[in-house]
């Protein structure tokens, strides 16, 4: 049976007329700012996820429901001469419907513990070991929450063009109906479409563009909400993200990601969604001791 593969390369105030909205580039300047900052104090925060992920009832004799809980960070690796390799995101799964992972034993401490000229090989490594755990028909590794955010980074911002909505009408659509979904009505929308190729993200082993919109904050320039839209050929991926936790150094980090995936043609739907607590730093100590000569 054919199976679609997702694979990321290597990413109180007083509401504003439409009028008093800044420029585009503007209002991407500063959210560029924001995204480099974030990825650089955000860095080596964990926060614990509680995944759970359902597929249709006709998809065996694959599972159908699956629930797992994770460590989930964000790194800056540097190769052996000091030089920055980019930021990677990790997912290390310690449970799988209640039964905790046997073969788990502190990876996340043993990667930072490695020389850093094997970082980028661990690091993938990882990624592949947590990956295994997903269900459902569709192959993937974007499925992770700061996704979005890192495609506004400057080094991927040449694969697209963005925009300006305007329109607010409440709470946009195709947004979920909850709490933490929910937009004050001064926010502004940055749309974004995927223009170039090679595409950042392949689906199905060729190019899969991708378009999105990000709700920003119009007096702190956070990130509140973003959504990411993927057209491969035979897979329709939307990973939407929502950024509503107490500001940390400045920040707002992820608590709810809701993920549907539909295998176009076919009727068949997949649908994940996760929540983020339990945020701390990851830090590694070690100790050296010197013993006198017997």
């Amino acid at each position: 049976m054919t199976r679609a593969v997702l694979a990321f390369l290597t990413l109180a105030l007083v509401p504003l007329a439409a009028e008093d909205r800044p420029p585009l580039q503007t209002i991407l300047d500063r959210v560029t700012d924001y995204v480099v900052r974030y990825q650089q104090e955000i860095s080596g925060v964990v926060a614990e996820e509680r995944y759970v992920q359902d597929s249709d009832k006709s998809d065996r004799p694959y599972l159908t429901h699956r629930e797992m809980r994770s460590d989930v960070l964000l790194v800056r690796g540097t190769l052996a001469d000091g030089a920055p390799q980019g930021y990677v995101q990790f997912r290390d799964v310690f449970e799988v419907d209640g039964e905790p992972v046997r073969d788990r034993t502190d990876r996340l401490t043993k990667l930072f513990m490695t020389p850093a000229a094997s970082l980028k090989r661990q690091a993938a490594a990882i990624m592949n070991e947590s990956a295994r755990y997903n269900i459902g028909r569709v192959e993937r590794n974007i499925n992770v929450p700061f996704m979005t955010l890192m495609l506004l980074d400057p080094v991927y911002q040449r694969h697209f063009k963005y925009s300006v909505s305007t329109e607010r009408k409440g709470t946009p659509g195709g947004l979920p109906k909850t709490e933490e979904f929910t937009l004050a009505a001064d926010a502004w929308e940055l749309d974004f479409d995927e223009i170039l190729t090679p595409t950042i993200v392949r689906g199905d082993y060729q190019d899969a563009k991708s378009h999105g919109r990000v709700w920003i904050d119009p007096g702190t320039s956070r990130v509140l909400i973003t959504e990411l839209v993927t057209e491969a050929k035979t897979v329709r991926t939307t990973i939407r993200v929502s950024y509503k936790s107490a500001p940390i150094a400045g920040f707002l980090l992820p608590v709810e990601m809701r993920e549907t995936y539909v295998l176009k043609g076919r009727f068949y739907t997949f649908q994940g969604a996760a929540t983020y607590s339990n945020f701390r730093r990851f830090t590694v100590n070690t100790e050296e001791s010197i013993q006198t000569p017997k």
